[in-house]
């Protein structure tokens, strides 16, 4: 029907042609005959009753004409509404379909070659798709969007979840249940996460059982759990999330799974009954007070990725034994072991470049440590109170000793101070009862307030010709000091340095400022 249709087009379309032609010439309104052979002019009253008859036939052909043009294309749209259209992309059929696009007054159909023929059939709208059939409107797709992105908030008799399209988020626990295994699909989707505080403060919970489906468990999960004692994680999980223990404190048995590399904050804070934890190998961070005051943790295995220890990750875990830092650690956070009271040794390897305050303080049962020869400071109180410290040795890397470093190291009997040090500041070695021998090289040129105090075993220091201010109280109560020698370059010597020492004479450069009571009662002073 088609191909017929479009033949009767064509030949109605010639035959319009033709006889238009000929209209026009014969009336005059367009002349082709070249100027020069005119002869004479054509007019209205010189036409002859042949041509008048002529001239209505021509007329009547071409109403002929434009009736069967008509006609063809109402037929063309009786058949198209009688058909249903072809679904896009459709095998079989011919292939000279059009595909048409109209705006406003004008008609643009592409034809199969990909050509576009501008305005063919007029104003026609009997080839026009409709672009709302075949081409979805912009509301219409973000509606769809925020479909696939936003779940659906579902509750059964134990869980409240969000449902995804393709997983499900656990959001909260509502059973009472002691033992619990939690389920690997809901509604027919895989469970991959247990989100923030899903199983905080249960009263009930004592043993939980996470599907392999779960790769993920948020900020404080299971914290304050007080009843919780074995959890069984899955081999899936690769993220634990901040206080994800927090507080539990009656878990006993956990392994942490290899796909796990960081330990969050507070991730098991105050777990005081748990005993023993592994570590995976591809651990490289452990948190802010991960096991903080872990009362009776008593082993754990740093993996050798680990590259930074928190802030009081491990402080008041009293029981812990041999502290041993991986060799790929750069970083040991503030009081990270602090009354760490049970470790025997503290070592750690040469990367180590940034150490806080207190990181190793009560450690009372560490007779040995090795300082990383990257750090070139000593942090303030470091081995504060480590009592059982004999020895220590203080890399050349070393330039400033501060304040408390070694405050209360009683066992500590030998002190070499290298000539990379510039700076021993306050109560440096303060209370260090049994030091007997102490050296300087030369470097230092500062010793600070009370930087020796008390140390009763000193009976001779002979200070390097750098130093040039002593800090008040700096040797005082050193009881069994007899013998000290005091360099020209010392420029100032402050209240109480020496009070309760023993010796008797000193000499100092007369221009070096001092203190009635810098020195013992009854001291003979002598100058340069």
């Amino acid at each position: 029907m088609e191909k017929a249709f479009w033949g009767m087009v064509a030949g109605c379309t010639l035959i319009f042609g033709i006889l238009l032609g000929m209209y026009l010439n014969k009336s005059g309104a367009v002349d082709f005959s070249p100027k020069a052979d005119q002869t004479q002019e054509t007019t209205q009253t010189d036409q002859t009753a042949d041509e008048i008859e002529q001239e209505g036939e021509i007329t009547s052909l071409l109403q002929e004409t434009q009736g069967n043009y008509a006609a063809a294309m109402k037929a063309l749209e009786e058949e198209q509404t009688e058909s249903p259209q072809q679904p896009e992309g459709a095998a079989g059929g011919d292939h000279n379909t059009s595909s048409t696009t109209t705006s406003s007054s004008t008609t643009t159909t592409t034809t199969p070659n990909g050509s576009v023929d501008p305005d063919r059939n007029g104003n026609h709208n009997y080839f026009m798709d409709d672009p709302s059939a075949t081409q979805p409107s912009s509301a219409d797709s973000s509606s769809e969007s925020q479909t696939e992105d936003t779940p659906e908030s579902k509750k059964n008799d134990l869980y409240q979840y969000d449902l995804y399209k393709d997983h499900v988020v656990i959001t909260k626990y509502l059973g009472k249940g002691t033992d619990v295994v939690i389920p690997d699909t809901l509604d027919g989707q895989p469970v991959t996460e247990l989100a923030a505080s899903a199983f905080a403060s249960s009263k009930t919970l004592v043993r939980i059982e996470i599907p392999d489906t779960v790769s993920t468990m948020g900020d404080s999960v299971f914290k304050s759990d007080a009843a919780l004692v074995e959890v069984v994680m899955p081999d899936s999980l690769t993220s634990l999330g901040q206080s994800a223990f927090d507080g539990c404190s009656n878990l006993v048995r956990l392994t942490i799974p290899d796909g796990v590399t960081q330990i969050g904050d507070k991730a098991f804070n105050k777990c005081i009954n748990m005993t023993k934890i592994s570590l995976p190998d591809d651990v490289t961070s452990i948190g802010k007070q991960a096991f903080y005051q872990c009362e009776k943790l008593q082993t754990i295995t740093l993996p050798s990725a680990l590259t930074q220890i928190g802030d009081e990750a491990f402080s008041g875990c009293l029981v812990l034994g041999k502290i041993k830092i991986p060799s790929e650690v750069t970083t040991i956070g503030k009081s990270a072991f602090e009354n760490c009271a049970a470790a025997e040794s503290i070592s750690m390897g040469n990367l180590v470049d940034t150490i806080g305050d207190l990181a190793f303080k009560g450690c009372t049962k560490a007779s040995s440590v090795k300082i990383s020869s990257a750090l070139t400071e000593i942090p303030k109180e470091l081995f504060a109170g480590d009592t059982s410290f004999t020895d220590c040795k203080i890399p050349n890397s070393i330039t400033a000793i501060n304040a408390s470093a070694f405050e209360g190291c009683t066992g500590l009997t030998a002190v070499t101070i290298p000539s990379s040090v510039t700076t021993i500041e306050a109560s440096a070695f303060s209370g260090c009862t049994g030091l007997t021998e102490l050296s300087f090289k030369s470097g230092v040129t500062v010793i600070g307030d009370s930087a020796f105090q008390g140390c009763t075993g000193l009976k001779s220091v002979t200070l390097p010709s750098s130093v040039v201010s002593i800090g008040t109280s700096a040797f005082s109560g050193c009881t069994a000091l007899a013998e000290v020698s005091i360099p020209k370059a010392t420029m100032s010597i402050k209240s109480a340095a020496f009070s309760g020492c023993t010796f008797t004479t000193v000499t100092i450069n007369k221009v070096c400022s001092y203190q009635s009571d810098s020195f013992p009662t009854g001291i003979k002073i002598e100058n340069y």
